[in-house]
C-alpha cells in the first residue's frame, strides 16, 4: 500500500473518531437535559422585623435571615445556585447544567436586596437576577425604598447579579395594547443600557404575570430573550424561553419547605 493511500486511510478514522466523539458528546447533552428540573425562586422585599398584618398576605415580604437560612440549606442539599445567563448557555449547548441547578431572582428593585441581601450573595458566592421597574429606580414611594444606579452598576460588576426588566412602568400589561408593552420593555432597557452598559441576554418579568398571547409574541420578535409570568416548574427537557415558570416565596418559608415543593413537581 502507497503512503499516500495510508494517509488517507490514517485521515478517514481520524473523522470517523471525532464524528464519533460528537454523537457521544450530543448524546450526552440531550440525556441530562431530558432530567433535569430548573426551579427558579421569587423573592421581593425584605424587612428585618416581620409586621402584625400584611395586606398582601405576607406573600412579597421576607427576612434576610429567612433569606440565609434558604440559601444554606439549598447548598448543603447539593442545589447548584445558577444564573439566567448559564440557563441561556445551556439552552443553546454550549455548557450542561449541574444536577440539581436552581435560580434565585427578585422582582420590583427593593433597595433591601442590596442592603440586606447583596451581602448575603456575596458572603456564599451566590448568583441572582434582579428585575427593576426603571420608573421606580431611585425613588423612595409609600415609605419604600429603590435601588439607585450606582448599586445595580455594583451588583453587576460583582458577576453575582443580573440586572433585567420588570417594566417602565409596574402595570397590567394584559390590559393594554401590545404597542405600549413593545415600547416600555425597550424603554427599560434603554435606561438600563444606559447605565449598567449593553446587555447579551434581555429577560423580562410581567409585572403580576400579566401576559397574552399576543405579548408574548411581540416580545418575542422585538429582542427580549427569555420572558417570566407564570407560577410553576421549569423542565429542562422542554424548556420554553418565552414561558419560564418561578416559586413565590413567602415569608420565612424554610429551606425545607421550598425543597419540598421542588420536589413534589412531576
Amino acid at each position: 500500500m502507497s503512503t499516500k493511500k495510508k494517509m488517507i486511510i490514517v485521515c478517514m478514522i481520524i473523522v470517523i473518531i471525532v464524528v464519533a466523539i460528537g454523537v457521544c458528546i450530543n448524546v450526552k447533552r440531550n440525556t441530562k437535559r431530558a432530567d433535569v428540573k430548573v426551579p427558579i425562586l421569587l423573592y421581593h422585599n425584605f424587612v428585618t422585623t416581620v409586621p402584625e398584618t400584611d395586606p398582601d398576605n405576607f406573600n412579597y415580604i421576607n427576612t434576610p435571615e429567612s433569606f440565609e437560612e434558604n440559601i444554606k440549606t439549598f447548598l448543603e442539599n447539593g442545589y447548584t445556585i445558577i444564573s439566567m445567563k448559564e440557563l441561556a448557555l445551556a439552552d443553546s449547548g454550549k455548557t450542561e447544567l449541574p444536577d440539581k441547578p436552581m435560580i434565585i431572582t427578585f422582582d420590583d428593585g427593593y433597595y433591601s436586596n442590596y442592603e440586606y441581601i447583596y451581602p448575603i450573595l456575596k458572603k456564599y458566592q451566590v448568583k441572582a437576577s434582579i428585575f427593576i421597574v426603571t420608573d421606580k429606580i431611585g425613588q423612595e414611594i409609600d415609605g419604600i425604598q429603590y435601588l439607585g444606579w450606582e448599586q445595580c452598576l455594583e451588583m453587576q460588576n460583582s458577576g453575582l447579579v443580573e440586572i433585567g426588566s420588570h417594566s417602565k412602568k409596574h402595570v397590567f400589561y394584559d390590559k393594554r395594547s401590545v404597542r405600549e408593552l413593545r415600547d416600555d420593555v425597550k424603554a427599560s432597557y434603554e435606561e438600563i443600557e444606559k447605565h449598567l452598559g449593553k446587555q447579551d441576554l434581555k429577560i423580562f418579568a410581567y409585572p403580576f404575570g400579566a401576559y397574552t398571547k399576543e405579548t408574548v409574541r411581540t416580545l418575542k420578535n422585538n429582542g427580549i430573550d427569555f420572558q417570566i409570568y407564570d407560577i410553576g416548574m421549569n423542565h429542562f427537557k422542554d424548556l420554553d424561553k418565552h414561558a419560564i415558570k418561578r416559586i413565590n416565596i413567602p415569608c420565612e418559608m424554610t429551606g425545607k419547605e421550598i425543597i419540598e415543593e421542588i420536589e413534589a413537581y412531576q
